[in-house]
């Protein structure tokens, strides 16, 4: 009966339920205080070693198990603080290995102070998946990676070589930094449009045939408009 209290109590104790770990442990010490007292008084028992023991391992298997579960409960924590500030540092997306959105606003702010020194135009486009949710319903998760990939690759090659092109989330959306005006991206659209209609861009992700469609905008910087506001600038476009 006591090592069935010891191991409820060490349950407890792992689920981080630490109130209730140390109470059940003090009360079967307590129980068992009693019975011995019992049998001593009642039946002139002695009480043995192994008596003493059990007042006290109780709480030593609940210390034992939660000095454990913190340690562990601190080891997470620390290595997720180094994940995030890994991820801050990460300028690359892993699933497309087009540069991420923190590597669009570093480049943003390097390429509006180029294009209003030298006097260029700068534009930024954002393609994004129609019925995203959509695909992510009829399509697995390896597959759908696999579309998202070849999404990305099939802009790469439908931009210009100067043209940067960046994964700006793990759903599919690209963005296209471009050195030209309204009219130049507009060609940039066509061809991107003319790509992802292609029967032949999609094929053999799944058995089944699926239709692929995107949403495209564009906006040309406007230094009176933004003024180095690059996120101001994103989200124009976004909307």
């Amino acid at each position: 009966i006591m090592l069935l209290g010891v191991f409820v109590a060490i349950l407890f104790a792992a689920f981080k339920m630490d109130s209730i770990a140390i109470i059940i442990a003090g009360f079967q010490i307590l129980a068992y205080a009693a019975y011995k007292l019992f049998t001593v008084y009642a039946y002139g028992k002695v009480i043995d070693t192994i008596s003493y023991i059990w007042l006290v391992l109780p709480l030593i298997a609940v210390a034992a198990m939660l000095m454990f579960i913190n340690g562990s409960h601190r080891t997470e924590t620390e290595n997720d603080v180094l994940k995030e500030q890994v991820q801050e540092l990460v300028m690359v997306n892993a699933l497309t290995g087009l540069y991420n959105l923190r590597s669009l606003y570093n480049d943003m702010q390097k390429q509006i102070a180029y294009t209003e020194r030298n006097g260029l135009p700068l534009s930024l486009m954002i393609i994004k998946l129609r019925y995203e949710p959509e695909l992510k319903r009829v399509l697995s998760r390896s597959h759908y990676e696999t579309l998202i990939q070849k999404l990305a690759d099939t802009v790469v090659d439908a931009v210009r070589l100067e043209d940067r092109v960046y994964s700006l989330d793990n759903n599919g959306s690209v963005g296209v930094l471009l050195t030209c005006d309204k009219a130049g991206t507009e060609y940039v659209e066509k061809r991107i449009r003319a790509r992802i209609q292609n029967k032949e861009t999609f094929s053999g992700i799944t058995d089944h045939s699926i239709i692929v469609e995107i949403k495209i905008a564009t906006v040309q910087y406007d230094k009176e408009e933004y003024d180095k506001d690059v996120m101001r600038f994103k989200q124009k476009v976004e909307s």
